[in-house]
């Protein structure tokens, strides 16, 4: 047995302890250990080859701020001097300024929060939430979504390859489909479609048994991994007037599109609809620190005066997690991120539709803010999807993880590990135009390997 203070540490080392000793997400077990990355700074990180990166991911979309930012690291530190954490049965300073900073940012009367750990823990608390808050069991997701990878999260990821594997469980489910005009489920087109899509969420409620049994709606407002999804104008507005014809709750995964993504605070301001739930992660903290939050509106919370609230966790409102937020969400404010999102997302867009132009592997171009994805095809007239949909857990060559790789040669990684036929460029909202023109530049090239496919 090898003592705790002798482990070695040379990279052959860390590579064979990568290999055997750690499970590495959502993948067959590599038999060689990945890149390992040893300083970011801003735009860019470095790995222990000495090869520095243009990070055009944010990391799975959660650096909006960029990395290693000097004032949330010294946030950090002072507050870690001082109290890292306590029981959440008590309160702290930093929980306190975070709730009511949360409460401030986000529409309408949205303004009590329960503080947990990541996005999955806030979808697990808001689908809790709405149960105890209606009474009722049933929830209502939406095809190629994406919602955590706990249990509950994930049996409400539907149309998710990932989700296959895992036991069902923690609530009763519907499952409808998506605003995904591209490859619309009715064979309709945007506007003539008439929203079927909304319509057919109303006819499902209704032969559900309506505001009897079913208590929510989860959705993200922009569907992030399972494939950039932006809806229709129209869409959420409809949407609103149909949950509250039945009584039944709009809850907003806004895990990837909130603090400033999209160009606004979040996705939902977009359309001026305010949900009765919205969950948060990534963009709180920058992945600074791991946090998430669950903000219910004003009649949601005051139920819970007098009705139990049975939920908990023993890191909830974690104080050193919410002195992170609290340092990373002025950062959005004071340097205009918010806004920058905006502005620079419609420059990415316009470069990336160019890409649509030249490739007769992208077959669709979507986006809102700084987050754009890129649909490969084999045949743009036929919209044949590149790879099937459940390419990512079938061993063997995968197309576009081709084009990841090439990306990764070239010196850039986006989010295109993800398990549908969308390249998600999503850098930090700190990114100039120069660095875009790199970035775009890298994939005009790593998109060879997905026209090799193309007929």
């Amino acid at each position: 047995m090898i003592k705790l203070k002798n482990i070695p540490s040379a990279k052959e080392d860390l590579d064979r302890y990568e290999v055997e000793n750690n499970f590495q997400s959502w993948s067959y077990q590599p038999a060689q250990s990945p890149p390992r990355v040893v300083s970011a700074k801003g735009v860019r990180f470095t790995t222990e080859d000495g090869r520095e990166r243009l990070d055009f991911s944010s990391c799975f979309v959660s650096h909006n701020i960029g990395h290693q930012d000097p004032r949330v690291v010294e946030a950090i530190c002072e507050q870690a001097r001082t109290l890292t954490s306590f029981a959440p049965s008590m309160s702290t300073r930093p929980r306190a300024l975070l709730a009511k900073m949360i409460a401030e940012i986000t529409p309408g009367d949205l303004s009590r929060s329960f503080i947990s750990l990541g996005g999955a823990e806030a979808n697990e608390a808001a689908i809790k939430i709405a149960h105890q808050y209606s009474g009722r069991r049933k929830i209502i997701t939406r095809f190629r979504t994406y919602h955590g990878g706990t249990t509950t999260p994930m049996t409400l990821s539907a149309g998710d390859a990932r989700s296959w594997a895992q036991v069902p469980g923690g609530t009763d489910q519907i499952r409808v489909p998506q605003p995904y005009c591209y490859r619309c489920m009715f064979g309709r087109s945007y506007p003539s479609c008439d929203l079927q899509c909304v319509k057919y969420v109303d006819e499902v409620i209704e032969l559900e048994g309506g505001g009897d049994t079913v208590a929510a709606i989860i959705f993200e407002p922009v569907t992030g991994a399972n494939g950039i999804i932006v809806p229709p104008k129209e869409y959420f507005p409809e949407l609103r007037q149909v949950c509250d014809k039945w009584g039944v709750l709009m809850i907003a995964d806004e895990v990837m599109t909130g603090f400033g993504r999209t160009g606004r605070w979040f996705a939902m301001d977009h359309w001026e609809v305010v949900p009765d739930i919205m969950t948060m992660a990534k963009g709180m903290t920058c992945g600074y620190l791991p946090l998430g939050a669950t903000v219910v509106r004003k009649h949601i919370g005051d139920h819970f005066k007098d009705h139990f609230f049975s939920h908990g966790a023993t890191y909830a409102g974690h104080a050193l997690g919410c002195a992170t937020a609290l340092a990373v969400i002025p950062v959005y404010e004071a340097d205009g991120l918010v806004e920058k999102s905006a502005e620079l997302g419609a420059y990415l867009l316009e470069k990336a539709m160019e890409l649509k132009e030249t490739h007769p592997s992208v077959g669709d171009v979507r986006g809102l803010g700084l987050f754009v994805g890129l649909e490969l095809v084999k045949n743009k007239e036929t919209r044949e999807p590149l790879t099937p949909v459940n390419a990512k857990i079938l061993p063997g060559s995968n197309p576009k993880l081709e084009v990841a790789k090439k990306l990764g040669e070239m010196g850039m990684m986006a989010m295109a590990a993800n398990p549908v036929n969308v390249i998600a460029l999503a850098p930090p909202l700190i990114v100039t135009k120069d660095e875009i023109d790199e970035g775009v530049a890298i994939m005009d090239k790593a998109l060879e390997a997905a026209d090799a496919y193309t007929a």
